[in-house]
């Protein structure tokens, strides 16, 4: 016959997880460092995009700045009263009125 012996097992702990008070000040550190790193990177990220905002708004203020000196030019050849004249006479038949065909009206 055999005799038995039962012997309790050790029991195996299981890993702790939650880390030690130690190492939660190292931890907050890295998680702020983290945090103005990312805040760092979007604020950068914003004033690069501001930048060629400004750029595009730049240029187009450029291109709007040459078009009305453009049409300043036209408008001022349109408005010059000598091509007004050559416009009446020619293409309206409009000529001078004579001295009789003026109505003075009071």
């Amino acid at each position: 016959m055999h005799i038995t012996e039962s012997r309790a097992l050790p029991s195996v702990q299981s890993p702790v997880l939650v880390p030690s008070l130690r190492l939660w000040p190292l931890l907050l550190f890295i998680a702020v460092v983290c945090s103005l790193s990312v805040f760092f990177v979007w604020t950068r990220l914003q004033v690069t995009q501001r930048e060629y905002e400004i750029s595009a708004l730049e240029n187009q203020i450029r291109t709007l700045s040459k078009q009305q000196r453009v049409l300043a030019l036209e408008l001022e050849s349109l408005e010059n009263p000598a091509r007004i004249e050559r416009i009446a006479r020619r293409e309206l038949g409009l000529r001078i009125p004579e001295a009789h065909q003026v109505v003075v009206v009071r």
